[in-house]
């Protein structure tokens, strides 16, 4: 179950209890029967739900009954029914919850990514709306739906993609960690029988953006190219100024100049990253000098990270670094990419590098 234990019951990055907890889809209510005597002494609210009214419930699942009577022997828990997950609003409309839970989300029937994509889409964007300030939403996956072990782009984008539409609603991917479903797993495709979680099933911890920073592999990033062309032999020796600071040729070429300008026009909770230049020679630019094209990486920290917020990030750097330096006219103004997970970075720039488009790593050229 991974949860047997009052410590269990702390947020993360918190050392104070969690005062109440919503379960949404609890199949058979086996999973809030299980954990009800330990939120009980943890003196924490429990309510559980599921999406059939009390009659249908009973008439599919066996336990039905007795789990109900297990969760409501405890003081302050209760079962309710007719309860969607996707509007939770609607149903609790002036109360928030510290904790909102949905255990193997998947919807009815068999159903392919677009449906279920579909629901933790709602589900999240619901749960959002009915979490308190510095509470958590826990999304526990089958081995394989998160994307979390994904090794390419085209491999996460084959996934459910939890962390992509939990940004759209302003939540950050706070933690993803192992989940061992320790209760009777009774409800598949809305019918009273077990289902298969694989061998390594994972709970992903969700939060509000801006509440604290999030460790680096969990980041949403966005990233475009940026080609600034290099002044000529003549000018090789000029610096750039800025408000800040002065800038030689040299910093510009290494990648410190950019990374230090681009830093300075993005809001705080966004980190910047410039993991790979090459140098384009005026023989290839097609110009009359030659060219910088730097990978510019932005990374949801501590804020959500969205493709039209990192787009007008991108807008914001050209103008900014065009204050000081010529920009490449036929690249400016490109959509900046989808958000990916920062932990496929490396593969998404050895693929590009593969393909001819990114030349060199900035350590290489050092």
């Amino acid at each position: 179950m991974g949860y047997d234990t009052h410590s269990s019951w702390k947020p993360v990055n918190s050392e104070s209890n969690i005062c109440s907890l919503l379960v949404c889809g609890d199949g058979d209510l086996s999973f809030c029967a299980a954990i009800a005597p330990s939120l009980q002494d943890a003196d924490i609210n429990l309510t559980a739900t599921v999406l059939e009214d009390r009659e249908t419930h009973q008439k599919i699942y066996q336990r039905s009954s007795e789990n109900e009577e297990n969760i409501e022997s405890c003081s302050n828990h209760k079962a309710q029914y007719g309860i969607d997950a996707t509007k939770l609003k609607e149903h609790f409309p002036n109360q928030s919850f510290d904790r909102i839970q949905f255990n193997f989300p998947h919807w009815r029937g068999k159903a392919n990514h677009r449906y279920n994509r579909q629901l933790i889409d709602a589900f999240l964007k619901s749960a959002s709306e009915a979490i308190s300030d510095y509470g958590e939403i826990h999304m526990a996956l089958v081995q394989g739906q998160g994307g979390y072990s994904a090794e390419s782009l085209s491999e996460y984008r084959d996934t459910w993609t939890p962390s992509f539409f939990a940004a759209g609603h302003g939540l950050l991917l706070s933690e993803v960690k192992p989940f061992e479903a320790l209760y009777n797993l009774s409800s598949h495709r809305g019918v009273d029988r077990g289902f298969k979680i694989g061998s390594e099933p994972k709970m992903f911890i969700f939060r509000k953006a801006g509440k604290t920073s999030i460790p680096e592999r969990n980041q949403l990033c966005c990233r475009h190219e940026l080609h600034i062309l290099l002044p000529g032999d003549e000018e090789a020796n000029d610096e750039l100024h800025t408000r800040e600071q002065t800038y030689s040729i040299d910093d510009i070429i290494s990648g410190d100049a950019v990374q230090q300008i681009v830093q300075s026009v993005i809001p705080d909770g966004i980190r910047v990253q410039v993991p790979v230049r090459s140098i384009l020679q005026k023989d290839d630019t097609g110009y009359e000098t030659a060219m910088a094209v730097f990978t510019i990486v932005y990374c949801g920290e501590s804020r959500a990270m969205k493709r039209e917020s990192a787009d007008n990030y991108r807008q914001q750097v050209e103008i900014e670094v065009e204050k000081h330096i010529a920009l490449r006219e036929n690249r400016k103004g490109r959509l900046i990419s989808k958000p990916f997970p920062h932990y496929l970075l490396d593969s998404i720039l050895k693929e590009n590098s593969a393909d001819g488009l990114i030349m060199k790593t900035k350590e290489a050229t050092n």
